[in-house]
């Protein structure tokens, strides 16, 4: 029963630590994408070049964001895989 709980708890901790690190990868995405735009705006404004820098901004933007989002999902596609084949582990040793 002890072992249960605390197997239980790990288990629940670990997908709370899960839920961070992808939030934090949505937010980096989000971010990188803001900066991106933002720089260049910045720098339309610095050099009088109002659409130049501001549009180069978003492409970069879009495809820093598309590189972090594709790694994302990778990841979250092999994380289904190891949790199956984790509990086809763990009921073999119950069963036995």
């Amino acid at each position: 029963m002890v072992k249960d709980s605390a197997s239980r708890r790990r288990r629940r901790t670990a997908a709370m630590a899960q839920a961070y690190r992808d939030s934090h990868e949505v937010m980096s995405i989000c971010l990188s994408l803001g900066v991106m735009v933002g720089g260049g705006y910045w720098l339309d404004l610095r050099f009088g070049l109002l659409p130049l820098f501001t549009i180069t901004g978003v492409i970069l933007g879009f495809v820093a964001a598309g590189f972090s989002l594709r790694r994302l999902l990778e990841r979250l596609d092999k994380r289904p895989q190891q949790e199956r084949a984790s509990s086809s582990d763990s009921n073999d040793q119950d069963a036995t």
